[in-house]
């Protein structure tokens, strides 16, 4: 079978199962991510800083392993385009840190109570005049000469680095006939306040000092999130919009602050993409057990919901048949279990979850490095045992 004709296979399958249809066989999906930092021998701080051995070690292990969707590379940020505009968010392996130690958000509050209404009044503004240059060292005099030269280099570092993993995505599906399994990202608005912004710290404090603020800037962001994602997907409304959803988890918050200050802003977000036909892949990290039923009056197939700690059997109780849910496969099994201890789970997933089409298999969460390489592939071998329909 040529690439082109698996590639179009394992789409089609993809996007019967987003329907919550049943496809030949259930869609089997893996982000190689960091574990293939290990598996090739490599080191973080290789793949994080050069772009073509990230594209090449990638390669190596999705032509070893048998899977249809594909999540990304080890890749996520390249150093040097924070290095140019002198970020303080992030540190990186080989930097700041030793070579195989994952890159670290340094979360500080970069917006401060004040600043509250001149953001809630025009978001974009405030990000550029106040937001950038509190977060990198380079951009401490806007409109400075070398806030200018610093623009420049950082954008040109993007473009550069946007350009080489454009064609390394070319290379997986083209060559590999992998399935990307998203386009696109956005996030929830209270997330955008409390990850970037306020940090949990000050985000915690505000839903109880001043929560009319809180409730503002997220009304303030929504039109925002649902811009990037449109954006950065290309106007693709094939595959679904990756919003990795962090404050949202149980119990992160009580029920009450998550259905006053959580849920209405990223409700109106997913709504405001399915009606331009933009469904989102809605990470829920952790536990969202509590809120399946609130979840459950979005409109139909507008989501896939990724179960990472929450109860399998009541997301597919309250869930199943209105969208398409992912996961099955605990992280922490792929870790310290065994091949014969995963391939049961592979099969009760499957008996539970996918009997009625509507399922991707997958880890419920991020792959750790440790993960044992056997284990990854007897998840997938039952996969393709257990999971034909």
């Amino acid at each position: 079978m040529s690439k082109e004709k698996l590639y179009q296979e394992r789409l089609q399958r993809y996007i019967t199962a987003m329907e919550c249809g049943k496809p030949d066989k259930v869609p089997i999906a893996f982000s190689v991510g960091e574990w293939a930092v290990k598996y090739t021998g490599s080191t973080l701080e290789e793949v994080y800083y050069n772009l073509d051995k990230s594209i090449e070690i990638t390669c190596e292990v999705v032509q070893d392993l048998d899977f249809d969707i594909f999540g990304g590379g080890p890749t996520l940020w390249w150093p040097p385009m924070f290095d140019a505009m002198g970020s303080k968010l992030y540190k990186f392996p080989g930097i700041h840190l030793e070579e195989n130690s994952q890159f670290q958000y340094m979360e500080e509050e970069y917006m401060k109570p004040e600043d509250y209404d001149d953001f809630i009044a025009n978001p974009t503004e405030w990000l550029a005049t106040k937001y950038l240059p509190r977060i990198s060292e380079e951009f401490a005099r806007p409109g400075s000469y070398r806030a200018t030269v610093a623009l420049i280099k950082s954008a040109a570092a993007y473009a550069i680095a946007s350009n080489v993993m454009a064609k390394g995505w070319e290379k997986w599906t083209k060559e590999h006939g992998v399935v990307p399994s998203t386009s696109g990202f956005t996030k929830a608005p209270f997330d955008t306040l409390g990850d970037t912004l306020r940090g949990m710290k000050g985000i915690l404090l505000d839903i109880r000092r001043r929560p009319e603020k809180v409730l503002a800037a997220c009304e303030a962001i929504i039109p925002h999130n649902i811009a990037y994602a449109m954006i950065g997907a290309r106007g693709d409304t094939t595959l679904p919009c990756k919003a990795t959803l962090h404050r949202g988890a149980y119990p992160f918050l009580s029920m009450e602050h998550w259905e006053k200050f959580y849920w209405p802003s990223l409700k109106a977000v997913i709504e405001g993409l399915w009606a331009q036909g933009k469904r989102m892949y809605f990470f829920a990290e952790g536990n969202w057990t509590p809120y399946l039923e609130k979840i459950a009056e979005l409109p139909d197939k507008s989501i896939v919901f990724i179960i990472d700690t929450t109860d399998a059997k009541k997301a597919k109780e309250i869930l199943g048949g209105k969208f398409c849910l992912w996961g099955g496969v605990p992280t922490t099994l792929l870790t310290y279990g065994t091949p014969a201890q995963v391939k049961d789970c592979v099969k009760q997933a499957i008996d539970e979850l996918a009997c009625d089409g509507g399922f991707v298999l997958a880890p419920g969460g991020a792959v750790m490095s440790d993960a044992k390489r056997e284990n990854i592939f007897a998840m997938i071998e039952a996969g393709r045992e257990y999971g034909v329909y």
